[in-house]
């Protein structure tokens, strides 16, 4: 069925819930519309005609047309879309120089490889989405992101929480050839615990305390989290209002110890764990009754679209699976249509 999307549900999902809904209901019910890599801008033209030409090489899991996507910044997305959860890649630069050139231009004509924004030279983390291939961002530094973040929730101290998911990035191009490595691509430096710290420590050094919404807040005076929600459930919306929410997948995230010690991000993990608040089930068709009995006790991220795919078949299938499916936090690529590939445009109304 063609449709942008309309859903009924018993509250609105805007930025302005009434003091009584949000004393009513818990966080696990707030349903919200997210973006994917919501760093990310549309790759150059030049770069998607020249990996077209090796399309067959490069495979179906870096199909080029699948890359072809990019959003606004985070405030936009925030002020005119109402999104509230967000994607950031972070690939990991102890040293700070490793992702300045985009070893891709040296093969194509017109494009400079070097970036010579200073921040690139710095340690810490950088954001983008493959390195060497996909790498245009409205974002260099994951602190960059941070700040925006801040800047964001100042200005709208009683927002609905913001949902942060931090995928961190162990996988390069440069890791399956060597002869892309003889061409200059890098291999991805891998995340140990020493750089999960390093995540840390870059977001308490620009959000304050009072900001997030961490492990130990969910925890409470219980021993674990699955104690807490099998015995009290999730806070209320309104003990959650102008709340920022990281949570981390990706690679090495099981090295990322969520208790114990009081560390800002949760981490997604199976259902059952001992400290298991937020599971992803990305493909919500044929899920959908698994996904909405997740949604009971925890809460459940899944996707509407991929690729691009669903943009250019103008196929609804996928968004009316996950909404079918209750899943708290679904994200997209097409808050607002790509006027390039149709009208396709996920809304929460």
């Amino acid at each position: 069925m063609k449709f942008s999307l309309v859903l009924i549900i018993c509250w609105s999902i805007t930025n302005f819930f009434s003091q009584t809904t949000a004393d009513t209901i818990r966080l696990n019910h707030y349903k919200i519309l997210a973006s994917h890599n919501s760093y990310k801008k549309h790759p150059n033209p030049k770069v998607i005609k020249f990996l077209s030409k090796f399309k067959k090489q490069l495979g179906p899991s870096n199909d080029p047309e699948q890359m072809d996507y990019g959003h606004v910044s985070l405030s936009e997305q925030f002020d005119n879309y109402n999104i509230r959860g967000i994607e950031i890649d972070v690939n990991y630069d102890p040293k700070g120089g490793l992702y300045r050139k985009r070893k891709v231009n040296k093969l194509i004509s017109g494009l400079r490889q070097k970036i010579k924004d200073p921040l690139m030279k710095q340690p810490g983390f950088k954001v983008l989405h493959i390195a060497d291939v996909d790498y245009e961002t409205n974002y260099l530094t994951f602190k960059q992101v941070l700040n925006e973040l801040k800047s964001w929730s100042n200005a709208h101290p009683n927002h609905t929480p913001i949902f942060v998911n931090i995928e961190s990035k162990g996988y390069n191009p440069g890791d399956e050839s060597g002869f892309l490595r003889f061409l200059g691509f890098k291999r991805a430096l891998q995340f140990n615990a020493k750089a999960f710290q390093d995540l840390d420590k870059e977001i308490l050094e620009i959000l304050p305390a009072d900001k997030l919404f961490k492990p130990i807040d969910l925890k409470g005076k219980y021993a674990t989290i699955k104690e807490r929600l099998n015995t009290e459930g999730w806070p209320l919306l309104s003990n959650c209002m102008g709340k920022i929410i990281f949570i981390l997948e990706g690679n090495n995230q099981n090295l990322y110890e969520q208790t114990g010690v009081n560390r800002p991000m949760f981490v997604y993990n199976p259902p059952n764990g001992e400290n298991t608040a937020f599971v992803v089930k990305n493909d919500p068709i044929g899920n959908e009754k698994e996904i909405n009995l997740l949604t009971h006790k925890y809460i459940v991220r899944t996707r509407s679209d991929a690729g691009t795919l669903e943009a250019r078949a103008n196929d609804y299938t996928r968004l009316n699976a996950a909404i079918q499916s209750g899943a708290q936090i679904i994200s997209t690529d097409y808050y607002k249509p790509d006027p390039r590939l149709g009208t396709f445009v996920v809304k929460l109304k």
